[in-house]
């Protein structure tokens, strides 16, 4: 397994990368009050009398959602592939790779919140409540599926160091 020097360097990593989730997985109760405003205020979208003939477009971005939580599970998967992983360490030190692993991450969770995203837009646009409801559901979803995980990095780090360890100094103790 790894030393505690590599594994205080995941947990360093992966502490801005919580606070990052959160306050992008915190955007989805932002959206929600921005909605619950809105409808309080009585300025409730008039979208359903003009949109009624483009009603239908509502269910393709239905599908857009679904496809984020695929696009998760693959860019995870790709993320943390070994091959994938050693290609990416190839010229770059330890702490290169750290913080490419947590800008792949962060675009991860770019994708988590574009379901959210477009049920705002849903119910900017037609009116729909349940559409905001359905699509901020769904982004939660997708939000489980990118929650970082430090066994994930420690193992990928440990098949890193498998390949490269050169990028692994010795740790003192």
């Amino acid at each position: 397994m790894l030393d505690d020097a590599v594994r205080k360097r995941v947990n360093t990593v992966l502490a801005p990368l919580r606070v990052v989730y959160g306050a992008m997985v915190g955007s989805i109760l932002v959206y929600w009050i921005v909605v619950q405003v809105i409808r309080r205020v009585g300025q409730i979208p008039r979208g359903r009398d003009i949109f009624t003939s483009v009603d239908w477009l509502r269910y393709p971005l239905y599908v857009l959602g679904g496809v984020a939580c695929v696009a998760i599970i693959v860019l995870r998967r790709r993320l943390f592939h070994p091959r994938r992983l050693i290609q990416q360490a190839r010229g770059r030190s330890l702490p290169d790779v750290l913080s490419a692993l947590s800008s792949n991450q962060i675009l991860v969770f770019a994708v988590a919140e574009v379901p959210v995203i477009l049920g705002l837009a849903l119910y900017f646009v037609g009116g729909y409540l349940l559409d905001f409801y359905a699509m901020a559901a769904l982004s939660g979803v997708a939000f489980g599926l990118a929650l970082p995980s430090a066994r994930e990095w420690e193992v990928a780090l440990t098949r890193l160091r498998a390949s490269r360890p050169e990028l692994f100094p010795p740790s003192d103790t």
